[in-house]
């Protein structure tokens, strides 16, 4: 509406010009009259008419810019909200008292969004500082520690609310997995146990705890965890496969050969089992 507004003011001044140059010819074309001191001169008469045509088009052209954009109001408006209107319209801020900034845009889309330069990592803590026992910012920064591999700190963390909340199987599944990540491997296999003690039924637990007993060289553990993970996902080729190594390193090669043979009767074309077989076999 910028456009609008220039081309009215324009026309406007246009009409004022020629209405001033109307107005001198018509008094050019009056007989001289001599005036003496104190008495109105040409200009005298000029000037409240070029004032008044001045106020009247002045008048027009801004009641003509608030029909442009829209703000013209009925007559049951108040003044009050028609200057509102205005200031919104131009993005005008009345400062209501000197504490008030100077300047500030009204519209949200003058705003420049705040920059976050904190941390995650400082937002959980500051919440921990504010309240030391809340369990959901230790979780979300135990989450956060795992997720950058910060280990160390994230078996403090889940350690801690394993303290606060000692029956979450989350909080004993995560600690075995940061103690896992750290090669205590005595540490992990305990926190899985736990977390398995509270919920069975998760089978990437039992594989877990299968790998803690790998790592401290109990393979008859770690075959007996694999049997569970296997009960609770029969057709995984993966966990048979992994079955299969863990009675080679027994050693029980009769075992071995029975699951290889049972991963190539659900997958005959699978080349790793059958390659592994036929070296038993030989």
């Amino acid at each position: 509406m910028f456009w609008i507004e220039i081309i009215v003011l324009g026309i406007s001044l246009l009409v004022i010009i020629s209405l001033f140059l109307k107005k001198l010819g018509e008094l050019s074309q009056k007989p001289v009259v001599r005036v003496s001191i104190g008495n109105p001169t040409t200009q005298s008469h000029i000037w409240p008419y070029v004032k008044k045509k001045l106020g009247v088009v002045g008048n027009h052209l801004w009641h003509f810019i608030l029909e442009a954009k829209d703000l013209r109001p009925p007559a049951t408006k108040t003044f009050q909200n028609q200057v509102e209107k205005v200031k919104n319209a131009f993005r005008i801020r009345i400062r209501t008292s000197e504490a008030d900034p100077v300047w500030l845009p009204e519209a949200a889309e003058l705003a420049t969004p705040a920059v976050v330069t904190r941390s995650p990592e400082d937002l959980y803590l500051e919440a921990i500082k504010k309240n030391p026992n809340d369990k959901h910012a230790y979780e979300a920064l135990g989450r956060l520690y795992l997720q950058n591999k910060n280990f160390a700190d994230a078996a403090q963390t889940y350690e801690f609310l394993i303290k606060l909340d000692p029956n979450q199987d989350v909080y004993w599944s995560n600690f075995g997995l940061a103690s896992y990540s750290l090669k205590e491997y005595g540490k992990a296999a305990h926190a899985y146990e736990k977390a398995l003690g509270f919920n069975s039924k998760i089978a990437t637990r039992w594989i877990n705890l299968s790998l803690c007993f790998d790592a401290l060289h109990d393979y008859g553990k770690a075959v007996r965890a694999l049997i569970q993970a296997i009960e609770l996902d029969k057709l995984n080729l993966n966990y048979l496969m992994m079955l299969a190594e863990e009675y080679l390193k027994i050693p029980n090669s009769i075992r071995a050969e029975e699951v290889l043979e049972q991963i190539l009767a659900i997958e005959p074309t699978n080349r790793q089992a059958r390659e592994k077989l036929m070296r038993l076999k030989i």
